[in-house]
């Protein structure tokens, strides 16, 4: 359908068209007074872009594997104190659990029974030295001596070492975070009596400065997705705001059941506003190496099941055109045809416009 209206009086400029230097009633007589709006009418160019797709998919916000650490017990015992729950930040070194443990008892039996026998070695490596001097000690006794001195270093050492490790005193041991985090997970009360092989991790700490977000994408979409494809990020808990990142693996599995595949896009946390088991929406936005004519989404006209442009002509014609739209994007309609690029299209009230020319 293509219908023209004529306005001998107007001047094109880029930003629109105004009316020209003329009298109020020439001015009268080409605009219908039930139309003011198509006194001053506002344009845009149509531009030639790069195609852009956008893919919405569901996603769920889950933590960073490469930061998370699950905390497992050095020795069995009962558990006395645990001064940490589900869901807290902790810093590095901060107790999590308090443990009494025969094995750190034994560790602590083991360790004076090490120092005596240093002492001991000690005082024979002396008493050897001065026989040696003496001519009364031969030099095998004297080398005997110096090798039980240094086992006995060597044993006090290795129960120090244990000690380090278990965090020991006397009876207890605790337990502490290895690095600053969340507790995400957590299997220990207190009062709980277990030995290592019993027990899986008794917490799982997770840093939440950066997580990550898992989308499934049906077969169909496959082909739309790759690493680096900048992705917008939207969920109930923060309606008005929007995480920007995007995707950086694309797996390469899919799932058993759902048979959708799976891309994961990173994101910085500050604050930690997003918390793992989110769910979210997912927009990948994809640049495609084809071109085709742009205009403002607003410009196209919904009419009889079809889309229309209303393209200004330098003679003042506006021409109501039928288009072939492509997909929207950013605000953006891609117009597969009907336009040429350079073109002028109404932008301002094009549906009322519209109406008065095609009524």
């Amino acid at each position: 359908m293509n219908r023209l209206f004529h306005f001998a009086s107007l001047l094109l400029v880029p930003s629109g068209l105004s009316l020209t230097a003329c009298s109020e009633e020439a001015a009268e007589a080409l605009v219908p007074a039930a139309a003011p709006q198509l006194a001053h009418l506002v344009t845009d160019t149509v531009r030639l872009a790069p195609v852009q797709t956008q893919l919405k998919l569901s996603g769920q916000v889950v933590v960073n594997a490469d930061r998370t650490a699950p905390v497992y017990p050095v020795a069995g015992g009962v558990v006395e104190s645990v001064p940490v729950t589900l869901g807290d930040e902790v810093s590095k070194g901060q107790v999590l659990a308090v443990v009494r443990s025969t094995r750190v008892a034994g560790l602590a039996q083991e360790t004076q029974v090490a120092a005596v026998n240093l002492a001991t070695a000690r005082r024979e490596l002396a008493a050897t030295e001065d026989l040696h001097a003496d001519g009364m000690a031969s030099e095998l006794e004297l080398a005997q001596a110096r090798a039980a001195w240094r086992t006995a270093q060597a044993e006090v050492s290795r129960v120090q070492q244990q000690q380090a490790v278990l965090g020991a005193s006397q009876e207890r041991y605790v337990v502490r975070a290895p690095l600053a985090g969340t507790i995400t997970a957590k299997h220990v009360s207190a009062g709980m009596q277990f030995e290592p092989g019993q027990v899986d991790a008794l917490f799982t700490l997770a840093n939440l400065d950066e997580v990550w977000v898992l989308a499934d994408v049906f077969q169909a979409d496959i082909a739309g997705v790759r690493v680096g494809v900048p992705a917008e990020i939207r969920t109930l808990a923060y309606p008005d705001k929007v995480f920007t990142g995007q995707v950086d693996k694309v797996f390469n599995l899919l799932h058993a059941t759902s048979k959708s595949l799976q891309v994961r896009v990173r994101l910085s946390n500050p604050g930690h506003l997003l918390k793992p088991g989110m769910y979210t929406q997912v927009q990948l936005t994809s640049t495609l190496p084809e071109q085709l004519p742009a205009v403002p989404a607003g410009s196209l006209v919904f009419a009889n099941g079809r889309r229309y442009a209303l393209v200004l002509q330098e003679s003042g014609k506006v021409e109501t055109r039928l288009v072939e739209p492509g997909q929207t994007v950013g605000g953006m309609s891609f117009v597969r045809s009907g336009l040429t690029p350079g073109e002028q299209v109404v932008t301002g009230n094009p549906l009322l416009i519209y109406k008065e020319l095609n009524d």
